[in-house]
């Protein structure tokens, strides 16, 4: 008989030893909130008239917004120093999953599990091709996210597997470019945070991270968005580039991406300046032990 007890170390919200993390707790509970939101839309008739094509766009903003901020668990961790952020990075990862599921399997009530159809859709339209391909990246790190497997692997062969994470994110964006009709303002946030996240793994590996680069990277990065944003429109609207890159300057409607890619890079930046100056980086050996099987 199975007893209460035994389950502990399996409960989302418990840590390996069975006891309550309230770190976890808060991520689960957060994770949660728009599967009950989009619920309690639904029950209310809060939607338009056609609720489930709503619910596929909305479970797909959620999978790829869960999808970025896991990537952004290391980099966190690094400028705060605060390990127990890898507690909710495997649980973030199967937020994301859970939600690019439902965005499927919710497109597939919107088209009525019309197969015929939703097979020559998925095949046919390069966007939803690309959609595909994510989410079959996704499930095989999804059903590998786990311990066994990362016995059965070994962490060499495992954190292998698991880089491919970031081309499941980049074909998520590019899927998420190609699904849009005109708005282009969270995609390009996303991919933003996205490029953000991966120019600060290259400092982190590859130069001294400090004020001065990680301060640059972010300028970079928030010139990248806005490239990326302006030759979107100018692609799908034909608008000149360089109107759209002067929007970036006008605050009185609202603040592009480019600045909020900016913000965070800075933030990141001075976050790692502070703790270098109050407590000096842990040494090679003990920085590793304590990474080892977690990046």
């Amino acid at each position: 008989m199975t007893h209460a007890t035994d389950l502990a170390p399996w409960m989302p919200w418990n840590d390996r030893a069975g006891r309550l993390s309230r770190l976890k707790l808060a991520c689960c509970l957060a994770l949660l909130a728009p599967t009950f939101w989009m619920a309690l839309e639904f029950a209310m008739g809060w939607l338009s008239p056609k609720p489930f094509t709503d619910l596929v766009r909305e479970s797909g903003d959620w999978a790829m917004r869960i999808l970025v901020i896991s990537l952004a668990v290391t980099p966190l961790r690094w400028v705060t120093r605060w390990n127990k952020l890898i507690l909710v990075r495997r649980m973030l990862g199967l937020a994301a999953l859970f939600y690019t599921l439902a965005h499927i399997a919710l497109w597939c009530v919107d088209l009525k599990f019309a197969w015929l159809q939703i097979l020559f859709e998925m095949f046919m339209r390069l966007f939803l091709t690309v959609g595909l391909a994510a989410t079959l990246l996704m499930t095989a790190l999804g059903v590998t996210s786990n311990d066994f497997y990362i016995k059965k692997l070994g962490a060499r062969r495992w954190n292998g597997l698991h880089a491919w994470v970031y081309a499941a994110a980049a074909l998520s964006l590019v899927h998420f470019f190609m699904e849009i009709r005109l708005d282009a303002t969270e995609a390009a946030l996303m991919t933003g945070f996205f490029v953000l996240l991966m120019a600060f793994r290259f400092v982190r590996k590859k130069l001294t991270p400090g004020l001065v680069s990680l301060g640059a990277t972010a300028l970079l990065c928030g010139v990248a968005t806005a490239l990326i944003e302006a030759l979107y429109y100018t692609l799908s609207t034909r608008v000149t580039i360089s109107r759209v890159l002067e929007a970036n300057f006008d605050f009185s409607y609202t603040i592009r991406p480019a600045w909020w890619v900016l913000a965070a890079g800075l933030v990141i930046a001075l976050l790692a300046a502070w703790r270098n100056r109050v407590a000096p980086a842990p040494s090679v050996t003990r920085a590793r032990s304590v990474l080892a099987g977690a990046e």
